[in-house]
């Protein structure tokens, strides 16, 4: 069996229902958890359907620097290629979201802090929106 994005997003709802107002710092983590893969498999789903000329394999386009990484890399190199403000506003908003989804994770030794929490919120909802408004630039 296999899911959907809208699978997905359906069991974050379920999991997490008012993700503003959890204040346990073990749960904001799992739930920033469920929101970065979310949006990571979002993103793979835009490059792959409207941006086709990259290869997001191992083999491909940016090699092996990673399969997040590489979401990043394409967003860079169509703001280099193209100025678009839109996808270097994408690439970095997509590598922070990375960047406090690993803290998140991996550094249960340090505080995962409210802002943080709510910075990678806006993340989730912001990042599909910049997507969405970059693909219709480039259209």
């Amino acid at each position: 069996m296999s899911v959907t994005i809208k699978d997905l997003k359906q069991a974050i709802d379920q999991l997490f229902p008012n993700p503003k107002n959890i204040t346990e710092e073990a749960i904001q983590r799992a739930c920033i958890n469920r929101h970065y893969y979310l949006i990571y498999s979002t993103m793979l789903t835009v490059i792959r359907d409207n941006f086709p000329q990259y290869d997001m394999s191992r083999d491909g386009s940016f090699k092996n620097t990673g399969s997040h990484n590489r979401v990043f890399l394409v967003f860079e190199e169509i703001a280099e290629l193209t100025d678009s403000k839109t996808a270097k506003m994408l690439s970095l908003q997509f590598t922070n979201f990375l960047t406090k989804r690993h803290k998140a994770d991996y550094k249960l030794d340090e505080t995962f802090s409210s802002g943080e929490y709510a910075q990678c919120l806006r993340y989730a909802d912001r990042i599909p929106e910049l997507a969405q408004a970059l693909v219709d630039e480039q259209a």
